[in-house]
């Protein structure tokens, strides 16, 4: 739904552009779920900062660890967006694949910015931050006259 010319398109000065949120949605779910899965909370785009970022981001109620940075490449089309979000989305079904339902129910996991929780309940959170990026997405799309049904954004 997403035109290629909308991706620096912002709905307010302080909000993510529509590619910003697309590459959101790919590093909640790619450091998130290997984070609370495997204890692994390294940006592969920056190791030399494993866990501040991540950290920092969260104590001030940020995206800052969630955006592109120098350096980093940034999807040309709305395909290679949708092919990257392909891509990490199976590596987390892969590594959920490794934990057994007794873990993901009852493990408890320590994030960086200190809270504790299940393995469940900690992804249970990651999906209520995405629906509340899905709703900015939808916003976005309806201010730049992209015609979006709810369905489509938030499923049935």
């Amino acid at each position: 739904m997403m035109p290629d010319e909308a991706f620096d398109f912002q709905f307010h000065e302080e909000s993510l552009s529509m590619l910003g949120l697309m590459q959101l949605f790919a590093k909640l779910e790619e450091q998130f779920v290997r984070g609370v899965c495997t204890g692994d909370w390294t940006d592969p785009k920056h190791p030399t900062d494993p866990r501040s970022q991540q950290v920092r981001a969260f104590e001030e109620d940020t995206d800052d660890f969630c955006v592109s940075g120098d350096g980093i490449e940034t999807p040309e089309t709305v395909d290679d967006i949708l092919e990257h979000l392909d891509l990490i989305h199976q590596e987390s079904l892969d590594i959920l694949a490794d934990i057994t339902d007794e873990e993901f129910m009852n493990r408890r996991v320590e994030v960086p910015w200190g809270e504790t929780g299940t393995i469940e309940r900690l992804l249970v959170g990651m999906v209520e931050r995405e629906i509340h990026h899905r709703s900015e997405l939808y916003f976005a799309l309806r201010e730049f006259g992209v015609p979006v049904s709810e369905a489509i954004i938030f499923g049935p």
